[in-house]
């Protein structure tokens, strides 16, 4: 009976133990976040006073996204007591890692063909590009994909790897004549399609 009335016990325990923890760690989210948009403001001024190509910065953006969110996670789990979630979490920045550095899986395909064709003379936001068949705007690029909307707004979405595989051309290089802004441009389609 004495094993019986102890189960709750033992249940409920580690969950009063994080009650006093939460004020902590509601403090240290709102913290951490602003800490994240700090250092993502300060990153991408410099990066963009570099001179970077657009692309590049949107790789680099991403990745040091993802690490900054992954480490305070871990943060926040040491201070909840989960030092081996903690650990885990640190852990799979270094997988992350060993991942890029072997190009072994699909991910880390994307994310060094990303670079590759951030670095490229013949890549860059607002070109006007052919892949197969499509011929569009580079609209964006992130850790792992491209985005590509042609002429009836079509929004087309290109894994980096298959564009550093097989390859594109380059239709044009006049950024400014091939700016579209999506929003306004897919919003003007929306109003059309209502009438």
């Amino acid at each position: 009976m004495d094993t019986l009335l102890s189960i709750p016990d033992r249940f409920w325990q580690p969950i009063a133990s994080f009650g006093p923890k939460i004020p902590g760690i509601i403090i240290s989210l709102i913290v951490g976040y602003f800490i994240i948009q700090i250092i993502t403001w300060v990153l991408n001024r410099t990066l963009r006073f570099s001179r970077m190509p657009r692309a590049l910065l949107s790789v680099i953006m991403s990745l040091a996204l993802i690490i900054m969110w992954v480490v305070l996670f871990a943060e926040i789990a040491r201070q909840l007591g989960l030092g081996s979630l903690a650990v885990t979490i640190s852990g799979s920045l270094a997988v992350l890692a060993l991942a890029l550095a072997s190009g072994a899986s699909g991910l880390a395909t994307d994310i060094i063909s990303g670079v590759f064709l951030a670095r490229d003379p013949d890549f860059e936001i607002g070109y006007k590009i052919k892949i197969g068949d499509v011929v569009g705007i580079i609209h964006s690029v992130d850790i792992r994909k491209i985005r590509v909307v042609d002429e009836a707004g079509i929004v087309y979405v290109f894994p980096n790897a298959k564009l550093d595989k097989d390859g594109w051309q380059v239709v044009s290089r006049e950024v400014e004549d091939n700016k579209i802004d999506i929003k306004k441009f897919l919003a003007r389609k929306l109003n059309k399609n209502k009438e």
